[in-house]
């Protein structure tokens, strides 16, 4: 039995952004078949097109991508990737197949009605599949070759280019058997760790890793937002700032998302009667509160706004900058590691037995 002779995917053409954990566990499917596709499973498919299996796209290359609707760069790398693949050498060749996480499915619907969905595209809805792949919360693909077998992991967009015109390159081999990935590992649990500090922290004094100044409040807005002893997102902003207006949304979204787990409050050194003005035109779904003396502000040395500090519950500041810069996963990453919660190293990232099963 001949078995496909895979090499690891160059340093050069890896997505720096992907977690180590999930890499590892991604690389050890090279040379292997992927994972099988649940005969169960929910798909979104262009009318008319009958589900697809593996073994369907034989002869082709084939990049299987992971994303979410409710992470922005996941709708990014969406496009991103179908345009990549359009740049190769034979992009006839090639398919594309999506596989959307656990994470978001409650939106996915609303999101498919206003932007619907072009590839096929799996849902996994307990994390199963993706845990078989080594797909989290990080976007990344894997890409297999014309013969059936995983061979490249966690591309970023020039990268997955460079893999497929390798791929596309190569023939087809009918008398290649290609084996069916068994891990073997054995899965061990490890303390999720704060995320790494931003570089780029803005026009303030670095606080991170620092006992952060004390939280002051001339004048609640909103209802008060107890801050002591939980994860907070504080970010400074003003009415005038267009950057800080568009940052808005998201921190609703998230205020909703995180429930009573993480406190979010936005502070402007304006008076309370412009910031009520603005806020009757823009729903604001989250702590607001004025200090028009500017006091934690100016202790940060800020010059520039929006500024957004990740402050754990035992009042360390946990990540620093500009609010577009943070993501949804950046602040879990400090919930989960501010409760002492534990992932597996080697696969199974998904709780499976916690994740949302439908859409009602």
């Amino acid at each position: 039995m001949t078995v496909c002779a895979c090499t690891q995917t160059p340093i050069d053409w890896q997505d720096s952004l992907l977690d180590p954990i999930d890499r590892q566990a991604m690389e050890e499917l090279v040379s292997f078949a992927p994972p099988p596709i649940p005969k169960d499973a929910t798909w979104i498919l262009q009318d008319g097109a009958e589900t697809p299996t593996w073994s369907d796209y034989v002869g082709k290359v084939v990049v299987v991508q992971s994303w979410s609707n409710t992470d922005a760069r996941s709708r990014q790398i969406v496009g991103a990737t179908n345009k990549a693949i359009a740049r190769t050498s034979n992009p006839k060749d090639v398919a594309l197949i999506m596989i959307h996480t656990p994470k978001g499915l409650l939106s996915l619907t609303k999101y498919q009605s206003k932007d619907p969905i072009q590839f096929p595209t799996i849902i996994d809805t307990n994390g199963e599949l993706c845990n078989q792949f080594g797909f989290y919360t990080d976007p990344t693909n894997v890409v297999i070759n014309r013969n059936g077998a995983v061979q490249y992991v966690g591309l970023g967009m020039k990268g997955l280019i460079d893999a497929v015109d390798t791929l596309l390159d190569e023939p087809y081999n009918p008398e290649l058997k290609v084996e069916q990935f068994i891990p073997t590992t054995k899965q061990t649990e490890t303390p999720v760790q704060y995320p790494e500090y931003s570089d780029n922290f803005g026009r303030a004094t670095n606080w991170q890793g620092k006992r952060a100044p004390t939280f002051y409040v001339e004048e609640w807005l909103s209802s008060p937002i107890e801050v002591k002893d939980k994860v907070r997102v504080i970010e400074f902003w003003a009415t005038w700032c267009a950057p800080c207006r568009r940052s808005i949304p998201h921190l609703n979204e998230w205020s909703k998302h995180f429930g009573d787990t993480v406190a979010f409050v936005g502070v402007s050194n304006e008076s309370s009667s412009k910031v009520q003005e603005f806020m009757q035109k823009t729903p604001m779904e989250y702590g607001v509160a004025i200090d028009t003396k500017a006091k934690m502000k100016n202790t940060l040395s800020c010059s520039a706004i929006p500024l957004a500090l990740v402050i754990s519950s035992d009042n360390i500041v946990r990540w620093q900058g500009n609010p577009h810069r943070l993501s949804e996963a950046t602040v879990q990453q400090v919930l989960s590691a501010d409760r002492g919660d534990v992932v597996l190293t080697k696969r199974g990232r998904w709780d499976t037995a916690n994740t949302v099963k439908s859409e009602k």
